[in-house]
């Protein structure tokens, strides 16, 4: 009996042990994933290691106003407008991406000024001049963007409106759409993801060589109650269900950070009759200017001016 009484006693010591190492790695493992989605999520984290060399001297040295907006969850964001050279009723909104900001937009913000379009071109929560802790991934920044288009709708009640996308931007194009104002003449949307699940997926896999399960779900809880929002919200498949505005995709066939099936899912996502798509040979991730820069120019100004032309209602 007495034996018996010991084997229970070593067996509820092992349980408490084993129960005890449970509790630490789980403490560890949130602390640690806590960590992580600060790297990935938080400003300055990785966004500002994966900074490539940006030409701004187009932007430094052209004359801007800049813009405030205030958000419902307290920050304020900043942007960047530029005056056409000869007045015009027709703007662009330009959207950097993940790891950008205006100011590292100039080269397509040039471009479209040199169109003849007035240029807004906002900082992002967590980028540039705008405040923010954290990355809005393009689902956050959705609302923000609407809200600047309606800005520009008060500043020029008799304008048009195009929007240009390029990375996360591209993608914070796609997931606005539904929410543009109705003078929204076009859309363009340079190498974007389709889902911010799928993309993060693939570079929990490709870039960090981690598995997508458990650390993926253990990130969209924190991004849920620290960033407000979930992995899962945005995704192509919903945005661009119901989209009639004319959409023009361009993605490098050799994208490796946002990979090419992205652009497919994204033509076959939008619903509109007027799409088009544009897979640029042997460009890399957001590099498709850089590689076509004559025809990039040429596409882009095509797009733009045939809609912002079209009287067709």
């Amino acid at each position: 009996m007495e034996e018996k009484v010991q084997k229970m006693k070593h067996k509820h010591v092992w349980v408490r042990v084993v129960l005890s190492l449970l509790v630490i790695l789980i403490i560890i493992g949130g602390i640690a994933m806590y960590y992580l989605f600060n790297f990935a999520f938080a400003r300055g984290g990785f966004s500002d290691q994966i900074r490539s060399k940006a030409n701004t001297e187009w932007y430094d040295s052209h004359p801007s106003q800049t813009w405030t907006q205030k958000t419902k969850d307290g920050q304020t964001l900043k942007a960047h407008y530029f005056a056409a050279d000869q007045p015009t009723n027709k703007t662009v909104v330009v959207v950097h991406g993940y790891g950008s900001s205006a100011r590292r937009m100039s080269t397509y913000i040039r471009m479209f000024h040199n169109d003849g379009y007035n240029v807004l071109a906002p900082d992002n929560r967590g980028f540039g001049d705008s405040t923010g802790k954290y990355i809005g991934y393009g689902w956050l920044d959705r609302v923000d963007v609407a809200n600047w288009m309606k800005q520009v709708n008060q500043y020029d009640p008799h304008g048009e409106l195009g929007i240009f996308g390029i990375s996360m931007g591209a993608s914070t194009v796609m997931y606005t759409l539904p929410l543009v104002p109705s003078n929204t003449k076009f859309a363009i949307a340079d190498c974007g993801y389709s889902s911010i699940n799928a993309e993060l997926s693939h570079e929990l896999h490709d870039v960090f060589h981690l598995p997508a399960f458990p650390i993926l779900p253990i990130a969209n809880w924190y991004s849920r109650f620290l960033a407000g929002y979930k992995f899962t919200d945005g995704n192509t498949t919903d945005t661009l269900k119901h989209n009639q505005i004319p959409l023009f995709i361009i993605h490098g066939s050799d994208d490796k950070f946002v990979p090419t099936k992205f652009a497919y899912q994204n033509y076959k996502n939008d619903k509109g009759k007027d799409k088009e798509i544009w897979i640029v040979r042997g460009a890399e991730h957001a590099q498709s200017k850089q590689i076509q820069p004559a025809e990039y120019q040429q596409k882009t100004d095509d797009f733009a001016s045939k809609w912002f032309n079209n009287q067709i209602k």
